[in-house]
């Protein structure tokens, strides 16, 4: 799973992997789970980026936070 993520992540332009992040901070989340911090993912790529999901989220959320994201950026099918 991380390494789909990981995939999904490396096939955003730029400017999608910024859009990424950005939504990243202000989506939903189930409860008892917390934002991961923009400073966190200011300079973050796509590895760092989904180290963070997993450690955040571990592997089946984070699948469905990214999931979740993509959809709101309009990116479902990268």
């Amino acid at each position: 799973m991380r390494d789909h993520i990981l995939d999904t992540l490396k096939n955003l332009r730029k400017g999608e992997l910024k859009e990424f992040k950005s939504k990243l901070t202000d989506i939903e989340l189930e409860e008892g789970y917390n934002c991961i911090h923009q400073c966190d993912l200011e300079k973050a790529d796509p590895v760092e980026i989904t180290d963070l999901l997993i450690h955040h989220y571990k592997e089946h959320y984070g699948v469905k936070v990214t999931t979740t994201v993509l959809d709101a950026i309009n990116q479902r099918d990268s």
